[in-house]
């Protein structure tokens, strides 16, 4: 199967959009971070936008993506439920930043409600990709990956972020430091649960006794390497996640141990 990089892309970037605003929303919880809040909030909507509008490039009549949305069952749809369930307490959150321009302060409810939103959008947007006809991705792992890539890229943005506009804010600073530095280390973790479990998917397509081509019958209809991804074109994408993630880990402890996000870079 070739790759589908909108697909890539739009769930790369729900991920960090979504990341970004739940450590935004835990911050906000927390009292932490005020002069940070509204630009973490608009570089989340920017990121969410992007996303949005890279999926549309997988559709060959994105009209028709209407039709989808009147099966609750359907992947698509609930994606959107969870993406406007988001976008309406990102709303609140800006409401509520406006009315409180001087000090930034969002009230802690709002907070835990956004840190639970982003949350489920990642755990939604992960679960449309689980289908049983393709072993390699019916696995739970690959919703806890992607909860691993919000967990990283959400927490070093927003450790950038608060750098430039909460320089003074040492509490701050320190919080988003050790965010970051967990949630480097839980995605470590789950990339490399997740591609275990997609190494070994193979085996399961030897199971199954009708995945046959009925006029060659001796033939399998597919290679059942090509579900591994240290296999064809899944090896370059497998070393960048094993390489990305490392280094984010690393990058995320000098920082940590450095006392500040950015000194170590």
């Amino acid at each position: 199967m070739e790759m589908q990089w909108p697909l890539i892309l739009f769930t790369a970037f729900v991920a960090w959009s979504a990341g970004l605003f739940g450590t935004g929303s835990v911050l906000a919880a927390m009292g932490k971070a005020k002069k940070a809040q509204m630009p973490m909030l608009i570089t989340s909507v920017v990121l969410l936008a992007i996303g949005g509008i890279a999926v549309f490039f997988h559709l060959e009549h994105w009209e028709r993506i209407f039709n989808g949305f009147g099966h609750l069952s359907s992947g698509i749809t609930q994606e959107l439920i969870a993406i406007v369930v988001l976008v309406i307490v990102m709303v609140a959150f800006f409401v509520m930043l406006r009315k409180s321009a001087d000090d930034g302060t969002v009230p802690a409810v709002l907070g835990i409600i956004g840190a639970i939103a982003a949350v489920a959008l990642v755990c939604v947007a992960g679960a449309s990709y689980l289908m049983p006809a393709r072993p390699a991705w019916d696995s739970v792992t690959q919703i806890f990956s992607l909860l691993g890539n919000a967990l990283v890229l959400g927490p070093l943005t927003a450790a950038f972020i608060v750098s430039l506009k909460d320089a003074d804010d040492e509490a701050a600073r320190a919080t988003v430091a050790k965010f970051a530095t967990v949630g480097a280390a839980v995605n470590v973790l789950t990339c490399a649960i997740f591609l275990a479990v997609m190494a070994g998917a193979g085996d399961t397509l030897t199971d199954v006794g009708y995945y046959f081509d009925p006029t060659h019958p001796t033939y399998g209809m597919q290679d059942a390497a090509v579900a591994s991804p240290f296999v064809g074109e899944s090896v370059a994408s497998a070393g960048v996640a094993i390489i990305g993630s490392v280094a984010a880990l690393v990058l995320a402890g000098l920082g940590l141990r450095a006392g500040a996000p950015l000194k170590a870079l």
